[in-house]
C-alpha cells in the first residue's frame, strides 16, 4: 500500500518547472527593464566624467538621434585624489560597429527639463572593443544658454535695484512724484502741439488764404516765383546803384564825398535861382526889343 504522504514525481516536476518559470520571468523582467535585446549580443564601452549631469541607469544611448543601447551601470572611482564616475554603455552589437575609438559622447537632455541620454558622434578611427573608453564632451549649447540666462537675470536684478532706489531717469520717474507730473504735463503739451500742427497742416492744404493757394494753385505759385525773381533783380540793381554812389570817381560819388564840389554846386544853383527871380522881376534889363 502506497504512502499518501510520499512525494510524487509529477508533483516534483511541477515544482521544478514552477521555480524555473519564476526565475526566467525575473530574468526577463530585469532584461526588459534595462532595455536590452534578448536575442542579440551587446558590447560595453565606458565614459569617464566628473559630473554625469543627472544621467541615470537605463537611460538610452543614441547615434545621430537613433537608439543603439542603454546606460547599464555607474560607479564611482578615485584617481589622483579626484572623484570620477565611470558609466558603462551597453551597445547593441549590430550598431557597435558605428562607434569608433575617437568617437565623442555627449550627455544631452530631452527638452529643457527632460530625461538625460548619451548621444555619440562617430569618428574615423578603429571600431571600439569590449571595455574601451570613449571621450565625453559637455553640451556647450546648454551650458552657454544657462550662463546667458544667469547673466540676464543678474542684469534684471540690477536694473530693478536701480529703479527701486531712484537711480537714473527711470528710477526718478518711479520715485519722484513731481518729476512724474512734469513729464505728464510735457507729454500733454506735446499732444496739444501735435494736434494744432495737424490742424494747421490741413488748413494749409485744403483751407482758404494765400498759403493754400500757393500750395495748390500752380499758376499763382508761378506768378509768385516770377515776382520774387523781379524783386531779386531790383535788389541787384539797387545794390549796383548804391555801389556807384559810394564810388568817388563818378559825379554822384563826388557829390556825396566831396564837400567843396557840393558847396560850389549849391552856390551855383542859388545864383541861378536869384538870376531867374530877377529876370522875372526886371525883364527889360536882360531883353531889349527894337523894330528898327
Amino acid at each position: 500500500m502506497k504512502n499518501p504522504n510520499a512525494l510524487k514525481w509529477s508533483d516534483l516536476k511541477t515544482g521544478i518547472f514552477f521555480v524555473l518559470g519564476i526565475g526566467f520571468a525575473a530574468w526577463l523582467g530585469l532584461a526588459i527593464g534595462k532595455n536590452t535585446n534578448l536575442f542579440s549580443g551587446v558590447r560595453t564601452v565606458k565614459i569617464l566624467s566628473r559630473d554625469v549631469q543627472g544621467l541615470a541607469e537605463n537611460n538610452f544611448v543614441s547615434v545621430s538621434g537613433k537608439k543603439i543601447g542603454t546606460v547599464s551601470k555607474m560607479n564611482f572611482v578615485t584617481s589622483h585624489d579626484s572623484l570620477f564616475v565611470v558609466t558603462e554603455l551597453k551597445l547593441k552589437e549590430e550598431y557597435a560597429v558605428l562607434v569608433t575609438r575617437d568617437a565623442k559622447a555627449t550627455i544631452k537632455s530631452l527638452g529643457i527639463l527632460g530625461d538625460k541620454y548619451v548621444d555619440i558622434t562617430t569618428g574615423k578611427g578603429a571600431i571600439v572593443k569590449e571595455g574601451d573608453f570613449i571621450a565625453l564632451e559637455t553640451e556647450s549649447g546648454m551650458a552657454n544658454l544657462t550662463g546667458s540666462a544667469n547673466k540676464t537675470f543678474e542684469k534684471i536684478n540690477e536694473l530693478l535695484d536701480h529703479l527701486n532706489n531712484g537711480k537714473g531717469m527711470a528710477g526718478k520717474l518711479l520715485t519722484d512724484e513731481k518729476m512724474g507730473k512734469e513729464l505728464a504735463e510735457t507729454v500733454s503739451s506735446l499732444k496739444t502741439t501735435s494736434a494744432e500742427l495737424s490742424t494747421l497742416s490741413k488748413k494749409a492744404s485744403y483751407g482758404e488764404g494765400l498759403l493754400p493757394k500757393l500750395l495748390n494753385d500752380k499758376s499763382m505759385a508761378t506768378n509768385t516765383a516770377e515776382t520774387i525773381e523781379r524783386l531779386n533783380q531790383t535788389a541787384l540793381k539797387t545794390e549796383s546803384l548804391m555801389t556807384k554812389l559810394n564810388n568817388e570817381k563818378g559825379t554822384l560819388g563826388q557829390l556825396s564825398s566831396n564837400p567843396a564840389l557840393y558847396n560850389n554846386l549849391t552856390q551855383t544853383l542859388s545864383s541861378l535861382d536869384s538870376l531867374l527871380v530877377d529876370l522875372k522881376s526886371h525883364p527889360k534889363r536882360y531883353v531889349k526889343f527894337s523894330l528898327f
